[in-house]
Order: structure tokens, then C-alpha cells, then sequence
């Protein structure tokens, strides 16, 4: 059997019906089905995701990995361990691929096989009113105008939902790293950079991200986001001025008001609630921040012991 220039590998936990669509748009790719693999890591689904997918009709190669619930970064190891194309593209189960997205991931990395492929991922506003999803939604796609109007990528730009990485290189440097779900885009994203590969941002290698999360996941999310760059900056300590710099963008009221919310314990979730208050979408926005902002030092204050958070906060 010819081995397949690429492989796309997806990681998946009870998400049948978005995998089902995910799947929907690779089958709809103009890189010729015969050019690439798709290999589901099925991460101890008990919604019957393995069995929907060992019979589904594909125009390219479909493998199922069926693995005991294990976590992302594990299981997309194993998804590598067993990739045979040169390149591996990482995506989402939430994610919508464009029709050209594997064609440009595999252009890159023929034009320079030392590539960290990132591709732009537009987010889908969620349902519904939540003023403080919508308005992340509109922040997260300005973050792809900047890279589209030239800024130039870098590694902490590496989303796990669509990037792509030599084979050989991804299996020297061990694959994920075990114990950083949280992070383990960046960490790879880090390691890889470190191995040689150069960042490129791919705009055409474009995909609709919708996973219609509420306010009060997202601010989950940055719970475990903030003790996630603690632990990571503790192991990588070159990377604290970029991931844990306490000041930046922030003036310095915003700086004495968080340090005082933190100090008091002020929750995260009522300071987001208050946004729906604030007029105007511009001040909507930079409540937007703020409140992000909030949420993640107070994690990282969490993480911390009360001599390394006088440090980062100093």
C-alpha cells in the first residue's frame, strides 16, 4: 500500500455527531482523498463513536484507534505512534475544515519541510445572548486579522485545532508531553520550535472552530489555563516574561484594581456578569479583557506560593 503524504489525526471523547461533521468537511477537501490518512483516536467513547466510525463510507483512509480513556495528549501519541504520511496535521472534533485546508498544510511543507504549520481557525459566534461569548468570539478572530495583516506567527499562536508538523520531528522529540492537557499545544508548539522548525501561518488553511461554549466554561477554562502556565513556566523558565508578564497590555489602574480583586477574593463570574451592563460593544471589549484578565492571575495566584507570587506581580 502506498504510504499517504499526510495524516490527519483527531483526538475524540463522546462527540460523535461533531466528529460526524468534522469528518463531513475532510471528505470535501481538494487534496486528492488518496494523498492523506485520517486517524481517529477515540479517547474511551462510550456514545458508540468507534463503532459509527469503523462504518462509515470515507473518500480517503479511515482508521479508528479504539483507546481506555486516557486524555488528548496521550492518545494523540498513539495517533502518531501509528501515522504513516511524512506530515501530521492536528484537528479538532469541533473543528469545520475548509475544502483547501490539507492542500495548503501540505503545500507548506513542501515548499520547507522544517514547517510548524499553523492555520487560521475563525470561531462561530455561540446561540443565544451571552454577551460575554459573543464578544470573545469577535476578539479571537481579530487575533487572526492581525497574523493575516502580517504580524508574524509565533508558537504561543499554535492551536491544537489546526496545525501541522513533520512526522519524523514530532516522534524525535517524544510527542506530547504527558500531565499538560491543559497546554499541550503550546508545550509541543515550544519543543518543536526548539527542535528547528520554523512558524508559518497558513491563512488559507482556514477552518470554522464551534464548540458553543457558555461564559462559564470559558472562564473555566482559564482556571486551568493559569495554573497550567505556572506549571509549564516552571518547568520551561525562559518562557515567564512571555506567558506570566503581569503587566502587560494592562494600565496601571487595571493593574490596582486586579491586584485588589484578587487580594479580595472577588469571583471572576461576577465581574463577567457585570459586562452585560457595560454599553457599547468598544467597552464591551476591553470589559472583555479585563475580566480575562481577572480570571487568569487570580489562577496563577492559586498556583503559586506567596514569595514566587510577589515576584510575578511585582
Amino acid at each position: 500500500m502506498t504510504s499517504p503524504a499526510l495524516s490527519v489525526l483527531i483526538a475524540s471523547h463522546n462527540r460523535r455527531e461533531l466528529l460526524g461533521r468534522c469528518l463531513d468537511a475532510l471528505a470535501a477537501q481538494t487534496q486528492d482523498p488518496a494523498g492523506f490518512e485520517v486517524i481517529v483516536a477515540d479517547d474511551g467513547s462510550t456514545d458508540g463513536t468507534a463503532e459509527a466510525l469503523e462504518a462509515m463510507q470515507t473518500p480517503f483512509e479511515l482508521r479508528v484507534l479504539r483507546h481506555a480513556k486516557a486524555g488528548k495528549p496521550v492518545v494523540l501519541n498513539a495517533a502518531i505512534e501509528a501515522a504513516r504520511g511524512e506530515v501530521c496535521l492536528f484537528i479538532d472534533d469541533d473543528v469545520i475544515a475548509s475544502p483547501q485546508l490539507v492542500a495548503e498544510h501540505l503545500a507548506a511543507h513542501r515548499r520547507e519541510p522544517r514547517t510548524l504549520g499553523i492555520g487560521a481557525l475563525v470561531q462561530q459566534a455561540p446561540d443565544g445572548n451571552d454577551w460575554y461569548a459573543q464578544t470573545f468570539t469577535r476578539a479571537w478572530n481579530d487575533h487572526y486579522e492581525e497574523l493575516r495583516a502580517g504580524r508574524q506567527a509565533r508558537w504561543t499562536d499554535c492551536y491544537g485545532a489546526n496545525f501541522s508538523a513533520p512526522l519524523a520531528t514530532l516522534t524525535e522529540i517524544g510527542g506530547f508531553a504527558g500531565g499538560v492537557a491543559t497546554v499541550e499545544d503550546f508545550d509541543i508548539a515550544y519543543r518543536l520550535v526548539g527542535a528547528g522548525l520554523a512558524v508559518e501561518f497558513l491563512p488559507a488553511a482556514d477552518a470554522v472552530h464551534d464548540d458553543q461554549k457558555p461564559r462559564t466554561r470559558m472562564l473555566a477554562d482559564l482556571r486551568r489555563e493559569g495554573a497550567a502556565y505556572v506549571e509549564f513556566v516552571g518547568r520551561h523558565p525562559e518562557t515567564a516574561p512571555e506567558l506570566l508578564d503581569w503587566a502587560a497590555v494592562a494600565g496601571p489602574l487595571e493593574l490596582r484594581l486586579r491586584r485588589l480583586a484578587i487580594a479580595l477574593r472577588v469571583p471572576p463570574a461576577l465581574a463577567a456578569a457585570l459586562g452585560r451592563f457595560v454599553p457599547g460593544p468598544g467597552r464591551k471589549m476591553i470589559w472583555l479583557h479585563v475580566v480575562r484578565r481577572l480570571a487568569f492571575w487570580r489562577s496563577v495566584r492559586e498556583a503559586t506560593s506567596r514569595e514566587q507570587w510577589q515576584q510575578i506581580a511585582s
